[in-house]
């Protein structure tokens, strides 16, 4: 009888799961990881934090703070993501949705994310069309470069300042909607839970609230944090020569290699894969060339050979019955691509 058998039935993508005879770690993995994957889009989009004071110099690891370049590109990114993040088209309109952000617990990453605003929303605005820009708008951006769009590595001008809800983005993008939202007072609500509970749980939501993880701290390179490539060359020959063999994974020193990554990154995986709404996640090199080729389909070897660019955001798309598609938007300022951190 089916009693006797190993398996896992789904029911509505999750709604209901029964598993039957599941035994042992690999078996209750799958079911777990089955249990929070559903076909309705993702939207994700990474960055890496703006240049640091190592990435001038070259250096690998640490805990630097921004360069001048670095400070800017974190407010053009914070003038960025309200109107092309929190907005997304649905029905043909850019209507406000409820978004995510994720940093590493490294302060480039912290700092690169401070300009974003984290306003207060109730579920009355999610939806909310937009109508034509002020013109005005994204003063954080009219002083600098505007933001370009690359597709399919070619690159064109982006479309102007996207539509803006009258009165409602003002607010947003001010972060007045605070205090009590919807006739609802803030204090001691759960703002970044959208599950269960019901009630005034589910009456708000905090955009854009920051979660630090650790999984997406930059990986360590041991003996060799705070060091460039030529140093370490000089300081730790044969290692060098390894890791030029296997890159993927050679260890440092008393440090990480790719697949201690990965194996960091799992837990955070599922927690992606659950979500419904657009997650923004600041991050580093290695680490985001890792979930670039998980969310691509790509296999783990290329991902030591992949670009991630500074001042750059990647926007991918995906579901459970199309390919992939990937957005890049070059926000500036200009800086050295060169930065020590090519060859990590």
């Amino acid at each position: 009888s089916e009693d006797d058998l190993s398996y896992i039935k789904l029911i509505n993508y999750g709604d209901k799961v029964v598993t039957n005879n599941m035994h042992g770690y690999l078996r209750m993995r799958i079911a777990q990881f089955l249990t929070v994957v559903h076909p309705t889009p993702h939207v994700i989009y990474l960055t890496r934090h703006g240049q640091s004071t190592y990435n001038q110099l070259g250096k690998i690891g640490g805990n630097s703070p921004l360069s001048p370049a670095g400070e800017e590109y974190a407010r053009r990114l914070g003038a960025w993501v309200m109107p092309y993040v929190c907005y997304q088209q649905a029905a043909g309109l850019d209507s406000l949705t409820k978004t995510r952000l994720w940093t590493s617990s490294l302060q480039r990453t912290i700092l690169t994310a401070q300009h974003i605003p984290h306003p207060i929303i109730s579920e009355e605005d999610l939806g909310t069309p937009s109508v034509p820009p002020e013109p005005d708008a994204d003063d954080a951006l009219a002083n600098g470069d505007s933001p370009t769009r690359c597709s399919a590595g070619r690159s064109s001008g982006l479309r102007g300042t996207p539509p803006r809800a009258s009165g409602l983005r003002e607010r947003l993008r001010s972060g007045g909607l605070s205090g009590v939202v919807g006739g609802v007072a803030l204090g001691g609500i759960d703002l970044d839970s959208d599950r269960g509970g019901g009630g005034d749980r589910d009456r708000v939501w905090q955009q854009m609230a920051p979660r630090v993880y650790r999984n997406l701290d930059e990986i360590f390179a041991g003996e060799c944090e705070g060091m460039t490539y030529e140093e370490i060359q000089h300081s730790f020959p044969s290692e060098a020569k390894m890791r030029a063999t296997d890159k993927i994974g050679f260890r440092y020193p008393r440090g990480e290699s790719y697949l201690d990554i990965l194996a960091r990154l799992d837990p955070l995986v599922h927690e992606l894969e659950s979500y419904h709404e657009p997650l923004v996640i600041v991050s580093h090199q290695a680490v985001l060339r890792l979930l670039y080729c998980y969310l691509t389909g790509r296999t783990r070897a290329q991902a030591p050979k992949l670009s991630m660019p500074l001042h750059t955001v990647i926007r991918i798309t995906y579901d459970g019955w199309t390919p992939p598609t990937e957005e890049r938007f070059y926000l500036g300022p200009e800086c050295s691509q060169t930065d020590g951190q090519t060859h990590l």
